[in-house]
């Protein structure tokens, strides 16, 4: 299968390492608008063919699927042109910077019968596969919580929104694991407390019960990517900062009530069992697997385009809530409950 890659960056380079490493998949083609870029691509993919846009890439040759890898406000028009050019795509998150727009690549996907993968990343991960198979298993029964911290020492983005950049991996490891939308969102800015700028603190409520509460920030003084899930007596918590013992399981976590009336729970590292992993390939390789295996077969993946409609229509929800001030705000309009049942 020939792959095109558009955009040469941080994570055009990772995506193009990932895709070359399967024999069955060839990079042909790589765009970038960038000439140092373009070199730099040559050098690692000689036998590439490059381009200097995403037009000129989709107007070359035989190409399968491409796979975008932009700047968040350029998702929409590209991956509209590459499936209306007859290509599969995968794009990087966000599928698109509003839910009326993500909707439209899905409902073109879907009239030209092309896959649109979305690369949510962690739901490829073995340690948040682990902790979706406890909870099919019911292993931990009656959630009632998501506790997570993601943030970043870096500067603040200037082409996209810190809920399309980091809140959304979280959007979609709950969407993946909850298996509901959530009611309503509210989104606060967080005091610095360290950090150079203020966070956000995204606290959603669900029909079940369950509530969950997301903190990022993109300057704190540490890097945090530690997720807590939890029922009345047990905790899973996820730890991506840690090399080996990432999933750990806790039989009496204690609660923590915090100034916005969501359950914070307090997991002590010490004490939780660490959970083993059934494999340990890294993670990318397990969603360029899958892409793989739905171009082939038709299947549809976990993180596909309605996934994306259903987070975008969250994320729109945020940022509405955060111009109010952390006003309660409805997160799924009508369509986006339709897209679900669909699934």
């Amino acid at each position: 299968m020939r792959i095109g890659i558009i955009g040469f960056g941080y994570w055009g380079k990772i995506l193009s390492r990932c895709f070359s490493e399967v024999p069955a998949l060839d990079v042909s083609f790589i765009a970038d608008i960038a000439p140092l870029k373009r070199e730099e691509a040559r050098r690692h993919f000689p036998n590439a063919l490059l381009a200097a846009s995403p037009d000129e890439l989709l107007g070359r040759g035989n190409m399968d699927a491409v796979v975008i890898a932009t700047p968040a406000n350029t998702h929409y028009g590209i991956a509209k042109a590459a499936l209306e050019a007859g290509r599969h795509v995968w794009i990087e998150k966000p599928i698109a910077e509003t839910a009326a727009q993500a909707r439209a690549l899905v409902m073109l996907a879907q009239e030209r019968r092309r896959v649109l993968f979305v690369d949510h990343t962690f739901l490829y991960s073995d340690s948040i596969r682990l902790i979706k198979e406890m909870l099919v298993l019911k292993d931990l029964e009656n959630v009632r919580c998501y506790e997570s911290i993601r943030t970043n020492k870096g500067q603040c983005r200037e082409d996209t929104s810190i809920f399309h950049d980091l809140a959304i991996h979280d959007l979609a490891i709950l969407d993946f694991l909850v298996g509901e939308s959530p009611l309503a969102v509210s989104a606060k800015k967080l005091p610095t407390q360290g950090a150079a700028t203020p966070g956000q603190r995204i606290a959603l409520t669900y029909a079940s019960g369950m509530r969950a509460g997301i903190n990022v920030n993109w300057s704190a003084s540490t890097k945090a990517r530690r997720i807590v899930i939890s029922s009345n007596r047990q905790a899973v918590e996820f730890d991506d900062m840690e090399l080996h013992h990432k999933v750990r399981f806790h039989e009496r976590p204690r609660p923590v009530a915090d100034e916005h009336g969501l359950c914070g729970v307090d997991a002590d590292r010490l004490n939780g069992r660490v959970l083993p992993l059934h494999s340990r390939r890294e993670t990318l390789a397990n969603a360029v697997e899958c892409f793989l295996r739905c171009v082939r077969t038709g299947e549809r993946p976990v993180s596909d385009g309605w996934q994306g409609v259903r987070l975008a229509a969250i994320v729109d929800a945020c940022m509405s809530s955060a111009e109010a001030g952390g006003t309660w705000i409805e997160a799924a309009p009508p369509y986006e409950m339709a897209c679900r049942q669909d699934a």
